[in-house]
């Protein structure tokens, strides 16, 4: 990392201490991907004659805190505890502000701010968020160069706070904010990582689909069946299979109360949950559908194919196959059957995700009250 110098017997160059406070898993990880990177980053698009310093801290905190004016007390305190110039809190909480998504908060005056990640969107997490603490950290600073978040981010606007002490606050746009609001929460989720979970499921799904395979008469079946109807047998299998861990699992969020912000709040967790899930149960099922594939392909001769068939057959046949295969097992092997993990599969819900993290702030403020805590 490239460091400002200055002559011998000179004055040391400043030095400016940025802290990220990031909430658990994701937001976490990025973080500290990006802390390698901001020290030459800042320095280069803001003051090259500082020496910057970022440092990371995982916190739960944020997932017991409802509004952003809260989170940014919280930061608040811990830029204070720890002695930095500036502290940006970085949640995967879905926030809302003046009606609309919200990106960014912040109190230039007390130089603390919070990014709300879905806001950002699914794709391009890391550079847009690179770029908005850059910018954030530029603000802060009082750097008079440019809006915090360009033109070319739309559907990210500037808006006038309705709260105390916040003067800069970014929101989405009414429509596409909130699409990229749920699909920044789909990724949060991270859905790729049900896969694994899926690990003994889809195993279960695998053996039922060779009584598929080895079954002459569903050969019949799957060479005539029309591409269509393997389609809608994939989504009837795909939702069984979501349904089917929504409800064993739990997942699905009723509104804490009957008001209009709760009731777009649980359809706004439960959608993101849906898609997350569907996309993880989507994913399996490409594995088994290549699995299948290729085993119906050694196994099965094409002339015994053909033969049974009364037709020459080719790829497309065994392909038709081995979708039958997959899409039927889905539904007949793997949902009675148990997961590698409750966790990876809890983690894809944002009320369930949020309910852990509250169970560990509070345990950790007993800890911190009893003295048993273990040092931040």
């Amino acid at each position: 990392m490239s460091q400002p110098t200055h002559d011998a017997g000179g004055e040391p160059p400043p030095q400016v201490t940025v802290g990220l406070v990031a909430d658990p898993d994701a937001p976490a990880e990025l973080a500290e991907e990006l802390a390698e990177d901001l020290p030459d980053l800042l320095s280069e698009q803001i003051d090259p004659n500082v020496m910057w310093s970022v440092q990371v801290v995982r916190d739960p905190t944020t997932a017991a805190l409802l509004d952003s004016a809260s989170i940014l007390d919280v930061t608040r305190e811990r830029k204070i505890r720890a002695s930095w110039d500036i502290a940006i809190c970085l949640t995967d909480l879905p926030l809302y502000g003046n009606g609309r998504p919200l990106a960014v908060d912040a109190d230039t005056a007390d130089r603390v701010a919070l990014v709300s990640m879905p806001a950002l969107g699914g794709i391009f997490l890391r550079r847009r968020l690179r770029r908005s603490i850059v910018r954030l950290v530029r603000d802060l600073m009082r750097v008079d160069t440019g809006p915090v978040v360009p033109q070319r981010t739309a559907p990210l606007k500037r808006a006038v706070a309705d709260e105390d002490l916040i003067d800069l606050r970014i929101v989405g746009s009414a429509a596409r904010g909130r699409l990229r609001l749920l699909l920044g929460m789909v990724r949060a989720n991270t859905p790729w990582r049900l896969i694994p979970a899926l690990a003994k499921a889809l195993a279960a799904a695998l053996a039922t689909s060779a009584v598929v395979l080895v079954n002459g008469t569903l050969w019949n079946v799957s060479t005539a069946i029309a591409v269509e109807r393997l389609a809608v047998l994939s989504v009837f299998s795909t939702a069984t299979m979501v349904a089917w861990l929504i409800v064993h699992r739990h997942l699905w969020e009723r509104p804490d109360s009957p008001s209009r912000q709760d009731r777009e709040k649980a359809a706004l967790y439960n959608a993101s949950t849906v898609v997350t899930l569907s996309l993880g149960v989507l994913g399996g099922l490409l594995g088994l559908f290549v699995v299948d594939f290729a085993v119906a392909s050694f196994l099965i001769e094409s002339g015994v194919l053909a033969n049974q068939v009364k037709r020459p057959v080719g790829s497309g046949d065994y392909a038709r196959l081995a979708w039958l295969a997959c899409s039927a097992a889905i539904i007949g092997g793997a949902l009675g059957s148990e997961f590698e993990s409750d966790e990876a599969v809890r983690r894809a819900a944002y009320g369930k995700r949020e309910r852990m993290r509250r169970e560990q702030a509070e345990r950790r403020r007993k800890e911190a009250e009893s003295g048993t805590a273990p040092p931040s």
